[in-house]
């Protein structure tokens, strides 16, 4: 029980330290000058690019586009067996 209540707790404090080791990993692995020119380029290539890239990559990013305009899921489902079985047509 005591476990509910130190779980908002918790738990970010073990992202936090996830994602500390992972970014002192990554660093270790890549150098840090290195992820810094990477994304330095990045910026730059971001700032040159045409306005018209520029907003097809927001919108990809922000999950615009294809996924944002797919029809929404059919929300209506029978509740018990005998709506089901009311709602089947057998007359076919």
């Amino acid at each position: 029980m005591i476990w509910l209540l130190t779980r908002p707790i918790v738990w970010p404090a073990k992202t936090a330290a996830y994602s500390a080791a992972a970014g002192y990993k990554t660093g270790r692995l890549f150098g840090y000058r290195r992820l810094f020119v990477f994304g330095l380029g990045f910026a730059v290539g971001y700032l040159v690019a045409k306005p018209e890239l520029r907003e097809q990559l927001i919108e990809k990013v922000t999950g615009g586009g294809a996924i944002a305009e797919l029809p929404p899921a059919p929300v209506s489902s029978p509740t018990s067996p005998a709506a089901a079985a009311e709602s089947i047509d057998l007359t076919e």
